[in-house]
């Protein structure tokens, strides 16, 4: 058989391709552990290949975004830790501050404190996470939840949204709760009252807190709207309810900046842009029903509450009234009654006290404590309910005078109420670390699923796109080899020639 030379070369020449080839394919398995280089060596495993790297992929965004619900929540809850600290203490002064035995300097001190508490909790309230995010403020992140008002009353700024973060497929996990979820909506026995607008000429009102639970507290379901009006010169003020059309207290004379106080309710005016003639606030309860306050003003009020000192029945009249009250202290304790009474001048020259019940509208008239007797403008002395009072000042029959209860029996009302409302202030705080831990867990199982399935997708990626390190190493070494061959029988084989054998 004829061979020729051209056809030789071919031939050696390819083998020698094909070896290097081989080779060069080991050689290139070898230093990237991959058995499928390009999708042309197994169309169908590429394919796979390319679905299961997406799902890593998604997976290790999942493994990402729990992370971050993990840290935000945790530092959620340890923000809401340091809160349960400071309402702890709040709590301990608060019992504190009842103690009948306690002087004015005592309450003072107490009542520092709870400032300086009052401050450390608002700042908890408008903390910020590790990307400078409000943790309070809803969707509103750059937007601080909680500023005071022109009266001190902290009040919220952000929103009701709630931020949340895909964990899983089809899984959200929140990573914020917005204020008006548990500190604006603290269940309250009273709730509190706001003004529907600011008056015609632009003043305004504070909100309306109840100071006096047991004058605002009746046996009826209490009046929820009430109209403050600014009339008369010189300016006063007065209360009427919308319900009955009855004024409930007033008219007093006005001064700029001055607390009014009616039916137990106490709103404060601003001094700087006070009500003129003719304003007027309607004031409405929040709710009937379920009334709410804001955590920090059930503080602000027990800070508030430490200031009430009176010990002697303070009188009141209203506006225009001659009349003045001296006197209220303390005569008889064995004789004495705690109540509210009013003062009133049946006739001309006469006068009479009645136990009342200001709770209701209009008042009650509980029963006569005082008959009347004959009264001297110049000062009459009455002594009755073991206290004694002295009364001066021209009369105007059918007029009345508010004769109150001392002032320090009301802070232990006060504070009685506020030690309520705190423990609803406790329950809020804990339900939402309640679900911060719920989130934790979920958190915490997401993650465990999500490692679980990443292995899954990894090991089967490994089968189809992983080489066999020891194949690999075998056919490195059979392609060197089979080269070397190809190379040595070719250089043999070339220098042949029928000439070296004549």
């Amino acid at each position: 058989m004829r061979i020729g030379t051209q056809n030789f070369y071919d031939r050696s020449l390819f083998s020698m391709q094909t070896r290097q080839a081989d080779l060069d394919r080991a050689q290139e398995e070898l230093s990237t552990g991959k058995q499928i280089l390009r999708p042309s060596d197994d169309p169908v495993a590429s394919n796979s290949i390319i679905k299961l790297k997406k799902e890593i992929d998604v997976s290790e965004r999942y493994i990402k975004t729990q992370d971050t619900a993990e840290r935000f929540n945790v530092s959620g809850e340890s923000n809401l830790q340091s809160m349960t600290n400071v309402l702890y203490r709040i709590e301990e002064l608060l019992v504190q501050s009842v103690n009948g035995s306690l002087d004015s300097n005592s309450l003072q001190a107490i009542g520092e404190e709870l400032q300086v508490k009052y401050d450390e909790l608002l700042s908890l309230t408008n903390s910020r996470n590790a990307n400078g995010d409000y943790f309070y403020s809803g969707y509103k992140t750059d937007q601080i939840p909680y500023t005071e008002d022109t009266f001190g009353y902290a009040q919220y700024q952000g929103d009701d949204g709630q931020r949340e973060v895909l964990i899983a497929a089809s899984y959200q996990v929140p990573v914020n709760d917005p204020g008006s979820s548990f500190v604006d909506n603290v269940s309250s026995k009273y709730g509190h009252f706001n003004a529907a607008a600011p008056a015609v000429s632009g003043a305004q009102v504070s909100v309306g807190l109840i100071t006096d639970p047991t004058e605002f507290a009746q046996p009826t379901a209490p009046a929820s709207t009430f109209d403050l009006q600014f009339v008369g010169a010189p300016l006063t003020w007065q209360a009427v309810d919308t319900q009955s059309g009855t004024v409930v207290e007033g008219p007093h004379t006005y001064t700029a900046g001055d607390e009014i106080t009616f039916q137990g309710i106490s709103v404060k005016t601003d001094v700087n842009n006070p009500p003129v003639v003719g304003d007027q606030f309607v004031m409405a309860q929040d709710s009937a029903t379920s009334p709410e306050k804001n955590m920090m003003w059930v503080i602000g009020q027990a800070i508030e509450a430490t200031q009430i000192l009176g010990t002697v029945y303070t009188g009141s009249a209203n506006a225009g009234s001659n009349i003045s009250v001296g006197g209220g202290e303390l005569k008889k304790p064995e004789n004495h009654n705690l109540a509210d009474f009013q003062i009133s001048f049946p006739a001309p020259g006469q006068i009479q006290v009645d136990e009342v019940d200001r709770s209701t509208i209009p008042l009650t008239v509980i029963s006569n404590a005082v008959p009347a007797q004959a009264y001297n403008p110049a000062g009459t002395s009455i002594e009755f309910n073991g206290i004694e009072i002295t009364v001066s000042g021209a009369e105007i029959v059918g007029e009345t005078v508010r004769l109150d209860r001392p002032e320090n029996t009301r802070r232990a009302e006060v504070i009685g109420t506020i030690q309520d409302e705190l423990k609803n202030v406790f329950t809020n705080v804990d339900n939402i670390r309640s679900q911060i831990g719920a989130r934790l867990n979920t958190i915490s199982n997401e993650a465990l699923a999500v490692d679980q399935f990443k292995d899954v997708l990894t090991k089967n990626l490994s089968m189809l796109e992983d080489v066999d390190i020891y194949a690999a190493m075998n056919n490195l070494q059979t392609s060197i080899t089979g080269l070397q061959a190809s190379q040595q029988s070719f250089a043999k084989i070339q220098n042949l020639s029928l000439f070296n054998y004549l």
